[in-house]
């Protein structure tokens, strides 16, 4: 099996939809050896900052001098980044010698009778496979939708499970209320295991600390940080943690949002300390403070300033709000917009729309993309100054004669995560 017949193998298992629940991949990981039983992993789960909070604690674990396995789904710019060692993608190779093992695996319960797995339970068996085949000191694994039933949530003991920001996304599949879903997500704790939840909602917590209860497992709830400055694109704070060390921090990744997952990476990785993991404070300050996490309020261009950010349900909005209003204060700035349909798209309509001067709708190359002309017509119900624009390459043009007309001051695209990368294409195509 080559790359590409890999790729078209993952592709094809997409016709066996999305399906909750653990008993297919149970079944294929025990066909594979259970090679997540060989690897030790911090598992995490939430509605935002899963991908954030494992930004800054592989970059410190790096510093640390360990080695660090990966796994975050979907991808956000190129397809192989979902697994990685050390920073590094999967190679081709790599990806496809795995894989030809996977689909071994998958015809052999297919021929005994048993459901085919999923697209995303192959790579997450696959991801399992590699990082048990890598000289892994530790494993980060993000979950990809809910928790308890999540395909990821395989292990008999982590390291560390961490629930980060919790809001209302996925609501068909994992409930109807922020209780509902911490609930589900709590489904990753492990018994008489330690267990971090970034600072949030009471009742969230609430939910959270008493399941963790049933399991005999240790909550920590990551404080507040404190002296909070703004240079430019770098933000600095003090901290305090749950065992009461002082650490003076600055991180490179924007937004107000960044904060709470800052603080929740370090209690995550004092965790890490307390078992025995050789991480100084230089190496946090050090891994913080270079931590870069693409499509979270990245600076893709500096004149004209353009801004990316992959929030994409409520939660996020009300964060990007935070973030624009402690970065961007009294900036005019045009909204580059595009959503998936099954989103709660009107909420983050009514959060954010009024803080643009302009608004470009799109649609993003997605089968689940709502039609940027749907989309126009409800941002106008909170901003009249919106305009569709039939592709991205259109809506970056109009924003940037904006810019040169001097208009606005900025540019800042947010939305589904699907159609960032494409603009950061056009982007560096343009200046290359």
């Amino acid at each position: 099996m080559n790359y590409s017949e890999a790729r078209k193998f993952v592709e094809e298992t997409t016709k066996y939809g999305s399906i909750l629940g653990l008993e297919a991949i149970k079944t294929l990981l025990d066909e594979l050896g259970n090679p997540q039983d060989k690897v030790k992993i911090v598992h995490v789960a939430g509605t935002n900052g899963k991908g954030s909070v494992f930004t800054f604690v592989q970059n410190v674990l790096l510093k640390a001098g360990y080695h660090v396995g990966r796994y975050a789904s979907p991808a956000v710019f190129e397809y192989r980044e979902i697994i990685q060692f050390d920073g590094k993608n999967i190679t081709e190779e790599e990806f496809a010698k795995y894989m030809a093992n996977v689909k071994s695996a998958c015809d052999r319960m297919v021929s005994q009778g048993k459901h085919h797995p999923t697209s995303f339970e192959v790579e997450t068996a696959l991801a399992y496979l590699y990082f048990s085949n890598k000289p892994c000191d530790i494993v980060l694994i993000e979950t990809g939708m809910g928790g308890e039933t999540d395909a990821t949530n395989v292990e008999k003991e982590a390291l560390c499970s961490v629930i980060t920001s919790i809001s209302l996304d996925h609501m068909q599949f994992l409930g109807n209320t922020v209780e509902d879903i911490a609930k589900v997500k709590a489904g990753i704790i492990k018994e008489n295991s330690d267990v971090v939840v970034s600072n949030q909602g009471e009742s969230i917590i609430n939910v959270i600390e008493s399941q963790a209860a049933v399991k005999n497992s240790k909550v920590v709830v990551a404080n507040e940080p404190y002296n909070i400055k703004i240079d430019g694109y770098v933000t600095s704070f003090d901290y305090v943690t749950a065992n009461d060390k002082k650490l003076s921090v600055k991180i490179s990744m924007m937004g107000a949002y960044q904060l709470i997952n800052a603080c929740t990476a370090i209690e995550t990785l004092e965790i890490l300390r307390s078992k025995g993991y050789d991480i100084t404070d230089e190496n946090i300050i050090e891994g913080m403070k270079n931590a870069k996490w693409p499509g979270r309020m990245e600076v893709v261009k500096e004149q004209p300033l353009i801004v990316i950010d992959g929030a994409h349900n409520p939660g996020a909005a009300i964060k990007l709000k935070e973030s624009i209003e402690m970065y961007f204060t009294n900036k005019r700035i045009a909204f580059i917009m595009g959503v998936l349909a099954d989103k709660d798209y009107s909420e983050e309509i009514k959060i954010v729309a009024l803080l643009a001067k302009k608004i470009f709708t799109i649609t993003p190359d997605n089968k689940r993309a709502l039609n940027g002309e749907a989309l126009a017509l409800a941002v106008a119900d909170s901003n009249k100054n919106v305009t569709f624009e039939p592709t991205l390459e259109e809506a970056v043009k109009e924003a940037e004669n904006l810019y040169r007309n001097n208009e606005i001051d900025m540019i800042l695209a947010f939305g589904s995560l699907s159609y960032l990368g494409d603009l950061k294409n056009i982007i560096n195509d343009a200046n290359s």
